[in-house]
């Protein structure tokens, strides 16, 4: 028998046997029993459900009350095409953080050490900024479209139309999945309320809001969201390298991390039982957690990458949101939004999931799996508190990506279906009837999926490694569409299909001869996931440029161009906005920045590490301290930005709100007038935006 406990650190999770012949580890970190007490679970989820719905409606009202938007159903699906960098990118990155990012994230860091956080952030970064590419194409050749799917009929027909719009909802439907069964998961084991009642409640403010406000109110919350997202992040960082008295300092972590690997540890049953954390690493240069040479996480890395293209690049929530964006506005707004949500895994899991390890917390792979590494840190760090504050922060990251799903569910059932189906020539308030119904209808299937879902006993990492697999193959051909003049239809189709059949194919023929049986448990390891992601995304991408190539489509874009809008939305867009050589200067610059990133995220960073091979505790440091500073240095910006290029219109609703009532009446009435005047007379429209732009020139030179 080793000495009780291997580490004084850690004492509290072992204890001698009853018969005193050996030292025995607690068999997991949460033994079944949740931390906080239901009421707390129901308050959170109720609460904080009820205020965003008020408050976010109510946001939505003082701007068309003051600001004078109006509330037609194209600025219920597209928020008027207006929004700016800030916005855009807080939403980025409130869609992009997902129940996993803050769960799963650290599960890996758990698994395999520095390189799973590195591998999550930088495998899950790229896609966003490479998406830039996307968005700034679609307002040069689609600039009037509402859906993906809309362009893919325009272009392709309607054969590829069907086909992409099947893809799109199982995007919609496996991502709606995952935030929901990561949510439900951790209330569930946290507060101990009904792991079917959360799936059904955790919707519900979502949906209310949505209704009252379409995309702008999405928009609005989803900034709220990230600002307490990223306080809630900055804290634990803080908490683990700076303030807590159990860690502390990037030094107490690193010599932790070194005692809880070394091989000399005893590992064998009771003093640790099987799936937990002890010992060296399998498939770490030394066993140690301190190497990004990870055979597992560089695994993990790649899956990552190729599985994240298909959530962004066939989730139509992210081009609703390229939509909405002012043109001057997307390509920045994407790198910036990309940018800052690196900070959010890879700063909490490098501070969660490492913490978990320095602590030496007796978590189990099952709880991991569930995503309860996070929980279980906060909760040794900071006590109920900390089980609070992260409850708080994975409420914020299920909605606010729970909204962004609805509206593109949404505005591919108005568009795609009933406006290209059953009725062309729909007006706009029958479309938002449309809209708001579906909101509604979709946000009840989520609650039912999720209960479908945990009865089957999916978990949130086998959801979160299948997805490439089952939706990749969409990637290429989508990307073609945009960008490649000879991309054909039939291309498109066969690939899609054919990539996700074969994907399928791949990965539980490879299960079955790697693991002898085909089960929830081996279809989720590495290698079968790896075979068919890789499989799936390539032979869709294949597929595609081999049949485009034999018979090109040699395409213009004319047809695209003439995707019309259901109201004439004059959007306060200066006439510049879709200039050519202007959107031209903007995909360049986000070819260059974007791909730049890229290279330098996916393969000089993880190259420069290799020569280090296991961290020493100056290189260690310095890790910790860009985890550090990039958390704090993206959070000042996500929350900032949004709220001095929006100055002007919050100045004018507080203005709005302190001025008399009559008065705001009487301008509404001359504004009114005004507009009447101008529809009437053509020219006078013409005559005022010069004098306009003249004015500002006027302003800007002095």
């Amino acid at each position: 028998m080793g000495s009780c406990p291997p580490f004084d650190f850690s004492a509290k999770y072992y204890h001698v046997s009853d018969g005193g012949s050996g030292c025995v580890r607690q068999s997991s970190f949460f033994e079944g029993k949740p931390v906080l007490n239901q009421g707390v679970g129901y308050s959170v989820i109720l609460g904080f459900g009820a205020f965003f719905a008020v408050f976010t409606s109510f946001l939505v009202w003082l701007e068309k009350r003051y600001v004078g938007s109006r509330h037609t159903s194209e600025w219920f699906n597209t928020a008027g095409r207006n929004v700016k960098t800030g916005l855009i990118a807080s939403v980025i990155v409130s869609q992009w953080t997902w129940a996993a990012t803050i769960l799963q994230s650290s599960n890996v860091a758990w698994e395999y050490g520095i390189s799973g956080p590195f591998w999550y952030a930088s495998g899950a970064t790229i896609q966003v900024l490479l998406f830039g590419i996307m968005a700034i194409e679609i307002k040069r050749k689609a600039p009037n479209a509402h859906t993906v799917c809309e362009i893919v009929k325009a272009r392709w027909g309607t054969p590829a139309h069907i086909v992409f719009l099947a893809f799109c909802f199982l995007t919609n439907i496996i991502v709606t999945a995952m935030l929901l069964l990561g949510g439900s998961a951790v209330v569930n084991a946290l507060t101990g309320v009904n792991i079917y009642a959360a799936s059904f409640l955790i919707p519900l403010g979502v949906i209310v809001y949505t209704l009252a406000g379409g995309l702008k109110a999405t928009f609005l919350a989803s900034y709220i969201h990230s600002v307490i997202v990223h306080v809630v992040l900055v804290i634990f960082v803080y908490l683990v390298y700076t303030a807590s008295n159990e860690l502390g300092s990037p030094s107490v972590v690193y010599k932790r991390l070194l005692e809880v690997a070394a091989k000399s540890r005893i590992c064998q049953e009771p003093i640790s039982h099987s799936g937990q954390s002890c010992g060296p690493v399998a498939g770490n240069y030394k066993g140690s957690y301190l190497t990004m040479l990870s055979s597992g996480g560089l695994v993990f890395g790649i899956i990552n990458i190729v599985g994240n293209f298909g959530t962004v690049f066939v989730d139509n929530g992210y081009w609703v949101s390229a939509i909405a964006a002012r043109p001057s506005s997307t390509h920045k707004g994407y790198l910036l939004g990309g940018l800052v949500w690196f900070a959010v895994p890879f700063s909490l899991a490098t501070s969660l999931g490492l913490g978990a390890l320095a602590l030496d917390l007796p978590l189990t792979a099952s709880e991991a799996s569930h995503g309860l590494v996070p929980p279980a840190t906060a909760i040794a760090l900071m006590g109920k508190g900390g089980s609070v504050l992260l409850l708080t922060m994975l409420f914020m990251a299920v909605t606010s990506a729970g909204s962004s799903e609805l509206i593109a569910v949404s505005s591919l059932c108005t568009y795609d279906i009933y406006r290209t189906y059953i009725n062309p020539d729909a007006s706009g308030k029958k479309i938002l009837k449309v809209s708001r119904a579906v909101v509604l209808g979709f946000g009840c299937f989520m609650g039912l999926l999720a209960v479908i879902l945990n009865k089957a006993g999916v978990s949130l990492g086998w959801m979160y490694l299948a997805t490439g697999v089952l939706i990749g193959s969409a990637v290429l051909p989508i990307a073609f569409m945009l960008l490649w003049r000879k991309a054909n239809a039939f291309g498109a189709i066969l690939g899609t299909i054919l990539g996700c059949v074969f994907g399928i194919i791949t990965w539980i023929s490879v299960t079955k001869i790697e693991y002898g049986k085909v089960n929830l448990d081996t279809t989720g390891r590495n290698a079968p996931m790896l075979a068919g992601n890789l499989v799936s995304v390539l032979t869709g991408g294949a597929v595609h440029a081999v049949c485009s190539l034999l018979r090109p489509q040699n395409y213009d874009w004319d047809t695209t161009k003439q995707i019309t809008m259901v109201e004439k939305d004059k959007a306060d867009l200066p006439a510049g906005e879709f200039r050519e050589e202007k959107l031209r200067k903007a995909r360049t610059w986000i070819i260059k920045w974007g791909l730049g990133f890229t290279i330098l995220i996916v393969i000089l960073w993880p190259l420069l590490t290799l020569p280090a091979g296991e961290f020493n505790l100056g290189y260690f440091t310095f890790w910790a301290v860009v985890a550090v500073a990039w958390g704090t240095v993206g959070s000042a910006v996500i929350i900032a930005l949004p709220l001095v290029e929006s100055w002007e219109i919050i100045k004018n609703v507080c203005l709005g709100m302190f001025t008399n009532d009559r008065l705001m009446e009487k301008v509404e009435e001359l504004n009114f007038k005004l507009n009447s005047i101008i529809l009437a007379i053509p020219e006078a429209e013409r005559m005022y935006l010069l004098e306009k732009e003249k004015a500002k020139k006027e302003e800007a030179s002095e």
